[in-house]
């Protein structure tokens, strides 16, 4: 991919991710809803009928499948040339999460002085690097949740329309923690594609019966769902922050890949070896029952068997659930390297703009397959999209051309 000019790669690293996440959502829709049976089919008797409600289960295993396929692709692509010669921690760009590595990494980057001296206070054990993928993985979590808590004040329609503004908070974040400066057209290009994935969700039928904040506790929901959004910001501003500070030859965005996800594999292993009952009471949507006096929130059935153990045996009572999960997680890892490139190559903004458009291409290759209709007023916004990304396009095509000009007037 190296070799490809910025736009090619783009496209590239765009086409992977509506790909790859469009299966990911197929299949997890198809694991969450299926009655999978151990007879010849659902209508048999003597079959046992059960659903998927391993949630942890499914996220720990995502995150495995996302080390092991992240790692091969680490390998590969640093075994040509000296790359083969080194440890099998450099090749995975391990090294400068460790306290020496990183200060040398620091040093090289001018981040710091060359004088010797030795990492002080939790330093000493926990690097900076490590210590901000610390950070990011309690935020991802922390957001997580309060995304799932904000279900049970708001609609689901009104949470998707909030979170198609995702570009705002992270360009904001990005400006009020970092610092940093953008070109002008990246303004331009936050403003057009918020403006009309917001229309597109907003003036359709659906958008327009259900946006609006769920009950009494609406406003509850709204601040839940606005420090989410300012968390994601975060996350990505700060993404942004460890590529400007360490440079993309010492972390890149699938090395970032292969610590977040083993961080999260971590925790959620431990999780797994709670017995089911606990793990339940510190269910999201369980605690914000109990915080808000919901009769949702009685006493449950008490059960002492780990998740892991429960989920490995369902998994082997129903092979074609265990193949659901193992493709889910496949589709998740391959997603997730293109992701990470992107985060990498382009930066949180770019990638923010692929994501949030993702659902409106969906919904677009529905359209033409099932012959949906639309509201005049979601095609302008599915036009004003398209201008935004084709502005994006045009850019980052200028410059390409200028940096191959400034490598030809360099070689004369």
């Amino acid at each position: 991919m190296a070799k490809q000019n910025g736009v090619v790669q783009l496209a590239m690293c765009a086409a992977m991710i509506y790909c790859m996440f469009l299966v990911w959502g197929i299949l997890q829709e198809k694991i969450t809803s299926t009655v999978y049976t151990t007879g010849r089919d659902i209508h048999d008797p003597l079959g046992e009928h059960e659903r998927f409600e391993y949630g942890v289960l499914l996220n720990a295993v995502q995150a495995l499948f996302s080390c092991l396929a992240v790692s091969v692709y680490l390998l590969v692509t640093n075994s040509r040339g000296t790359g083969s010669k080194q440890s099998l921690m450099s090749r995975l760009g391990l090294e400068v999460l460790t306290p020496k590595g990183c200060q040398q990494a620091l040093v090289a980057r001018g981040k710091e002085s060359s004088v010797a001296h030795e990492p002080r206070g939790v330093n000493r054990f926990l690097s900076p690097l490590l210590q901000q993928y610390l950070m990011i993985s309690a935020m991802q979590s922390t957001g997580s949740w309060l995304s799932i808590v904000s279900l049970r004040f708001l609609s689901f329609p009104a949470i998707t329309l909030a979170k198609s503004s995702k570009l705002v908070p992270v360009l904001l974040m990005n400006v009020l923690l970092y610092r940093r400066k953008f070109a002008p057209y990246k303004y331009a290009v936050v403003f057009l594609v918020t403006l009309g994935v917001y229309m597109f969700m907003a003036l359709g039928k659906a958008g327009a019966k259900k946006q609006g904040p769920g009950g009494s506790r609406g406003h509850i929901g709204l601040i839940l769902l606005a420090v989410h959004l300012l968390l994601d910001g975060t996350i990505n501003s700060t993404q942004d922050n460890v590529f400007a500070t360490y440079g993309t030859d010492l972390v890149t965005g699938t090395q970032m890949m292969l610590v977040m996800n083993a961080i999260s594999a971590s925790y959620m292993s431990l999780a797994l070896l709670l017995p089911e009952g606990l793990a339940q009471l510190l269910h999201p949507h369980w605690i914000a029952a109990v915080l808000v006096g919901d009769s949702w929130a009685r006493p449950m059935a008490p059960s002492y068997t780990p998740q892991l153990v429960a989920g490995a045996q369902f998994l082997l009572r129903h092979p074609d659930a265990a193949l659901d999960v193992a493709m889910y997680a496949m589709a998740g890892a391959a997603g997730q390297i293109a992701i990470f490139e992107t985060l990498e190559r382009f930066g949180s903004l770019t990638l923010v703009s692929i994501t949030v458009t993702r659902k409106l291409f969906t919904m677009l290759l529905s359209i033409m397959v099932y012959k949906h209709h639309l509201q005049s007023m979601q095609w302008v916004g599915i036009a004003i999209v398209f201008g935004g990304l084709f502005l994006e396009v045009r850019e980052k095509q200028r410059q390409s051309a200028a940096a191959r000009a400034a490598r030809a007037s360099k070689i004369q």
